[in-house]
């Protein structure tokens, strides 16, 4: 039976200040800005993210929690691991953890709205198989 879902459309995230968070996403990350409402905003990583972010009064960071451990909200991929972590601690950005797992190396960080991040950079052999 085909799937009656075709893609992943956009991710939400909710931010303290959406100018504060359009300036980091699009400045560190590289999101280009879509559309923005005053209060939402759209932006997308090419070749297709869409990431829709919400000021909100009643403001509270975005949490995935297993056992206890707070896992990132979501992960980006990079085959630039090293420029991405030296240019988020240049910025000043919050590292959580940088971890070589073998097959992947991981980078845990958070966004100035203190919503947890992660980048992924898969080693050649994984990548041929992920």
């Amino acid at each position: 039976m085909a799937s009656l879902v075709t893609a992943l459309d956009h991710l939400q995230l909710p931010v303290r200040s959406l100018d504060e968070a359009i300036s980091w996403y699009s400045g560190i990350l590289g999101f280009r800005v879509l559309t923005n409402y005053g209060t939402y905003a759209m932006l997308r990583l090419e070749p297709a993210l869409d990431l829709m972010l919400w000021e909100a009064e009643e403001y509270h960071p975005m949490h995935v929690s297993v056992d206890g451990e707070t896992k990132p909200t979501f992960f980006l991929k990079t085959d630039r691991f090293d420029d991405l972590a030296a240019l988020l601690e240049r910025e000043r950005a919050r590292i959580a953890s940088l971890e070589d797992l073998g097959f992947a190396r991981f980078l845990k960080f958070y966004d100035p709205s203190d919503n947890l991040l992660g980048a992924i950079e898969f080693r050649d052999e994984a990548r041929s198989n992920a």
